[in-house]
């Protein structure tokens, strides 16, 4: 059975705004929770930041990734959780491109990947654990959009926002955003006139 909530907004547009503006190794001084590290990226460059849509996959049926790309938006992070599988391949050429139709920011598997050799040729960022030959298959069976999930420890639910670069992933705690990104900032403006200072 296929569960599907209801996709939420957690911060304003000038919120998110500001999140864009800081890098995750910046995060990285003031916090050690909501990362994900040790993830490759097809995208060399990267720096994005979006709001999440959450799926989580189980028994290698990847057929609720068709529904949750429905669910998505221009500008949304697709983050899955595989529970547990890197073995199976859920993210390949063909949700890519249904991905930059779409206009998504990016896509974080907590598993496998396959067609590689495309990925790294599309302007839509994948974050992944591995690359398999053997993928998923549309089974039918269960899965979830849009309901709290955990991958790499950290736990994503609908509307969280994401930035992620070549540094890492970091997933902003409505808790304790406000205090983690005003001191970010102030540390990216410091860094900058530091830049400036040495060229």
């Amino acid at each position: 059975m296929l569960t599907v909530g209801k996709g939420l907004k957690k911060y304003t547009d000038d919120q998110q705004k500001m999140f864009r503006m800081m890098r995750t190794s910046t995060v990285g001084h003031f916090t050690d929770f909501g990362f994900l590290i040790g993830y490759e990226c097809t995208l060399p460059g990267t720096s994005v930041g979006g709001e999440v849509v959450t799926v989580k996959l189980t028994y290698g049926d990847g057929s609720p990734l068709t529904a949750a790309l429905e669910e998505t938006k221009a500008g949304d992070i697709v983050v899955i959780d595989t529970s547990g599988d890197r073995t199976h391949a859920c993210w390949g050429e063909f949700r890519t491109r249904r991905a930059e139709a779409i206009g998504l920011a990016a896509v974080i598997v907590g598993g496998a990947v396959t067609d590689i050799d495309y990925l790294q040729t599309s302007s839509v960022p994948v974050f992944y654990q591995s690359v398999s030959p053997k993928t998923t298959r549309a089974l039918n069976m269960e899965g979830e959009i849009n309901t709290p999930i955990s991958v790499g420890g950290v736990v994503f639910e609908p509307g969280d926002y994401v930035i992620a670069d070549q540094d890492g992933i970091y997933r902003f705690n409505p808790v304790n955003y406000e205090q983690i990104a005003q001191a970010a900032l102030k540390k990216e403006q410091r860094e900058q006139e530091r830049r400036q200072q040495m060229t």
